[in-house]
């Protein structure tokens, strides 16, 4: 079976791809499983951190998305994104098979950290 290219199952977030070579030191955020709702919380991600998102890596059957130091993502942002209800937390944590620093999960927000 071969894995779809990202410019396959998700071509919107095409422009987000970076070189693994250039990365800081200091990245954190989510690996998302190839899923719809990954599409959905990836350009949330993007639109909810202006200043720290730096980008993804394709891994073919998943996306890594990177933020120097802290990432956020806000259930209203995903739920307007998504154009659904999402169930948070629960809905997001089960295609994220791994993450870079620490999370913290709320009602409203999930926050990937590095401390000071």
């Amino acid at each position: 079976m071969s894995v779809a290219a990202l410019s396959e199952w998700a071509p919107e977030l095409t422009q987000f791809v970076v070189d693994e070579g250039k990365m800081p030191k200091d990245l954190v955020g989510p690996v998302f499983m190839k899923s719809e709702l990954a599409v959905y919380a990836t350009l949330a991600i993007v639109e909810d951190n202006p200043e720290t998102f730096v980008g993804i890596l394709d891994r073919g059957l998943y996306i890594r998305v990177l933020g120097q130091r802290r990432l956020l993502l806000n259930k209203a942002t995903l739920e307007r994104v998504a154009g659904r209800e999402v169930r948070f937390p629960g809905e997001v944590e089960v295609i994220m098979s791994a993450f870079a620093g620490k999370i913290q999960v709320t009602g409203e927000k999930i926050t990937w950290y590095l401390e000071l």
